[in-house]
């Protein structure tokens, strides 16, 4: 069972772009940029969550918090 070349061209075409950004970089490279973008990522979700609760709270109790 062949895949048709209308099909295989383009899934080609998109795997050697793949390949070709993977390895831009070293293993070394990509494990700094994963840390890097998942502490950014935990930062906007804290910040996001603290300043969600901080404004229940300042609805719940008042403008004097």
């Amino acid at each position: 069972m062949r895949m048709p070349e209308k099909y295989s061209s383009p899934i080609a075409y998109l795997w050697s772009i793949l390949i070709t950004i993977l390895s831009i970089f070293t293993l070394e490279q990509w494990v700094a940029i994963v840390g890097i973008v998942c502490t950014i990522g935990t930062f906007l979700v804290n910040w996001y969550y603290k300043r969600k609760e901080y404004k229940l709270k300042e609805y719940h109790y008042g403008e004097d918090t």
